[in-house]
Parts: C-alpha cells; structure tokens; sequence
C-alpha cells in the first residue's frame, strides 16, 4: 500500500511540477518514475504542457512510455519526430505494438515509419499486418523463443542465450520440429535443472494447445482464462507456430471487449476508441451516441401512444397511473438484468444458441419468482396503507390491487423473458449480442408493459 501511494505521489509531484513550470524538478522525478505513471501523467496534462513534458522525458524511457500510451496519442508523438530519434525509438518497440501503431497511422505516416525500419523488423511488421487488428494474428508477438526437440538441454540453453534480448518471454519456451510445426512446451525452470545431455523430447509436455492467428482475440483470452496459460502460440492452418499472445496482451484485449461490450449494451456506436475519457473530442462522442438516442426516442412515442389510446380509462380512475411507471420501469430493469446475465454468459463460452429452450426455461422460473415477491409487496401496500389517492372503496380496491399485481407479474416474467431470448436470437442470426441493448429492451418492454397494464385494468375494473 505504502509503495502505491508513492507511486501515486510520484505522479502527482510531476504533475504538479509541470503546472507550476518547474521543469528542473520535474527532471529529477524522470529517474523514479515508472513509464505506466509517466504516461498518465502526460494524459491529465492540457496540451501546452504536454508538448513540454516531451521535451524532458529521457531517449532510454521514450519508448517505455510511448508503449504506455494510447495508439491514437502515441501516433501523434510520432508524427512529430525526426528521423534519427524516431527510428531509435522504432527499434525499441516490441513488433505487436509496433503493428498497432502502423495501423493507426495514416498511409504517409505509415510509408515513413516503413521506410525507418530495418529489413528484419520490416519483414515481422508486414507478416503481422495481414492479419485484422482483432485477431489473434493481430495481437501476437514474433519474439519468442523456440527450440527443437533432438537438442540437448546443454544445446538448448546455447541457442537460447542468441536470442535472450530479442525474446519477451522466456518462461515458456516452444518446441519444434525443423518445419515450425508445434510440438510442446518446455519451462525454463525445467530445462535450467535438467542434465545437460537430456534430450528436450524428455522434457517436452506435448501441449499443443494453440488458436489459430485468424481466430477472434477475444477467443485467444478465453483460452487463456480457461487453460490458466501464462503465454499461448498462435499457429497458421498446418499447426506451425507463428506467434504468441503474451499475458500484458490478453490483458489489453479483454479490457477492450469489456469496453466494448459496455458501450455497446449501453447504446454507443462506433468504434471503440483508446483515448481516454476526457480527451475524446466531444463531437466524436456525440456522433457515437446520437443514433441510439434519436432511434429510441422515436420508439418511445410507441408508449405515448398506448397510453393515448387509453386515456378513457385513465381518466376513469386516475390512481391508474400512479402505479404506471413502476410497473413499466420493473420490467425494464429485470429485462436488461436478464440481458446482461445472458450476453455475459455467452461472452464466457458458457452455452451456444442451441440451449436457447434451457434458458428460457431457468429465466422463466426466475421472472415468475421475482414478479410473485414484487407482487405480494405492492398488493399489500394497496391494502394496508390504502394510500388516499386512490379514492376507491370496498371491492373496486381488491379489484385495483389485482390489477397491479397481477400486471407486475406478466410484465417482470415477459420482460425476464424478452431480456434472455434476445441476445440469443442474436447471435444465432449472427449479430452482436450486446447490440441488444439495455436500451432497446427497456423501450420494447416499456411498450408491453403498457399494454399489459391497461388491458388488465379495463377488463378486471370493467372500464
């Protein structure tokens, strides 16, 4: 605790140093702090200060903290750069995040940053740009190490210590055979206290588990998750090793998927974007939110419309609609909890449409309960508080409270209902999941809710 909060410290002296113009302390805070702090810093600092905080930050750390950054503001230090530097900053950079910048890069910043690199770098970044940026081929890393499985601990150990700088991660290491075709793992752990004359064969585990580079990313983490693999190789079709993802890789993907997962079952289109809150321009944000909001807002005369279409039994007994927006707002909330539950699961791997009866079913059950408690709760209120708005006597208010209760039971089951089988639908159709928004279900419950309510209330009141 006490070495996060000088962390935080830390970052907060250069910040402040920053502020108040010191530049000469801020220099001596360059050697304590971590590039991941420097990086926040330089993200809450306005942009004059930025621009000065470049100037003060060490060659040695540029690239440490240009990693740290976002794509879109790391791309844009880049841009400005000149030659030498940048090419020594481009040597520095491991080759996944390296790809990630020439993707973000427009086509003659790209070019440039092409033409900078060394042949060998240039080989590794164009094999990685065939594949789309949300794949595992997309997000692997080339540096890893690999030995084949007639070496000799003692050979191994040698062919190892060739590439121990270029490798980022040397926990794991592949075995081969002469074609790349992958054929186990080895620990470095293992292979330090092995004989030295025992074959890697021996110490080979056979776990060919692997994704393939065209698969999802989000795939690659589950298999990840699921194995409790610290690193997993990333093969072509014929099983050839081609790359690994890395754990501060999967880390990187499943905070994007969370992110996007979020913003999409909130309504936000577009493209998730790695700029952080409150340097995302405000018309982007609005460009991204404006199609859902304007779309539901139409749907929502639906509702005006149904309540229009009853207005005589509105009027007839106004206490009607006090209880209106609870019922309606009762299904919107168990709708989207039962969303939520659901794209989760299917995000997890945890059932295929195929099971859509299953979960029907245990949704059912769910919304049958939960619409029984509220039910009871507001029945109960109806008859012992008798609140004096409802102007009502004798047995118009065990009439009434029937129509509530009864309402908030269909409406919570259906809406429970509507909530699970959605998603599911779909993704059988092949569809984004959480494209079935909280929003759009809130504003198709809104709707039933409605109708459910006051056909109930004309036929149990005889309105």
């Amino acid at each position: 605790m006490e070495e996060e909060d000088s962390i935080i410290n830390l970052q907060e002296r250069l910040t402040a140093a920053m502020h108040d113009g010191e530049t000469k302390k801020a220099l001596e805070l360059m050697p304590e702090i971590h590039p991941a702090e420097l990086a926040a810093a330089y993200e809450s600092l306005p942009e004059e200060e930025r621009a000065a905080l470049l100037t003060l930050i060490p060659a040695e750390t540029l690239p440490a903290f240009l990693q740290q950054l976002p794509v879109a503001d790391a791309v844009t230090i880049l841009g400005e750069m000149k030659d030498a530097p940048l090419a020594a900053v481009l040597d520095e950079i491991s080759d996944d995040v390296l790809v990630d910048l020439l993707q973000e890069m427009p086509p003659t910043q790209r070019g440039h940053t092409f033409h900078l690199l060394s042949d060998a770098r240039r080989r590794e970044a164009r094999e990685l740009l065939h594949y789309p940026e949300d794949t595992a081929g997309g997000r692997m890393t080339t540096a890893f190490a690999t030995v084949e499985e007639d070496m000799t601990a003692r050979e191994a150990i040698g062919a190892l210590r060739k590439v121990a700088d270029e490798a980022e991660m040397l926990a794991r290491i592949y075995v081969v055979d002469h074609e790349g075709l992958l054929l186990g793992k080895v620990r470095l752990r293992d292979l330090t206290f092995a004989n030295p004359e025992q074959l890697i064969e021996e110490l080979n585990d056979h776990d060919i588990r692997a994704v393939l580079a065209t698969a999802d990313q989000e795939k690659a983490v589950r298999m990840m998750s699921k194995y409790d693999m610290l690193t997993l190789p990333v093969v072509d079709d014929d099983g050839r090793i081609l790359g690994i993802i890395t754990p501060d890789d999967a880390l990187d993907i499943q905070e994007e998927e969370s992110t996007e997962d979020l913003e999409r079952q909130s309504g936000i289109a577009g493209e998730t974007t790695d700029e952080s809150y409150l340097n995302t321009p405000v018309l982007r944000q609005v460009r991204r939110r404006l199609g859902w909001i304007v779309s539901l807002g139409f749907l929502g005369l639906i509702s005006g419309c149904v309540i229009y279409s009853y207005q005589n039994q509105l009027n007839a007994i106004f206490a009607l609609t006090i209880y209106m927006p609870m019922i309606v707002a009762a299904g919107g909330n168990t709708g989207g909890q039962a969303a939520t539950m659901v794209i989760r699961a299917m995000s997890l791997g945890e059932f295929s449409p195929a099971a859509v009866m299953r979960v029907a079913w245990k949704e059912l059950r769910v919304g049958l309960m939960l619409g029984t408690l509220l039910s009871v709760c507001m029945m109960l209120q109806i008859f012992l508080l008798r609140p004096a708005f409802m102007q009502l006597e004798g047995d118009n208010v065990m009439r009434f409270a029937a129509t509530v209760g009864i309402a908030l039971l269909t409406q919570i089951t259906a809406s429970t209902l509507i909530g699970a089988i959605l998603p599911i639908g779909a993704r059988a159709m092949k569809l984004d999941p959480a494209v079935i928004a909280s929003p759009a279900i809130t504003t198709i419950v809104d709707a039933t809710g409605l109708l459910i309510y006051l056909n109930l209330a004309k036929s149990i009141l005889h309105l």
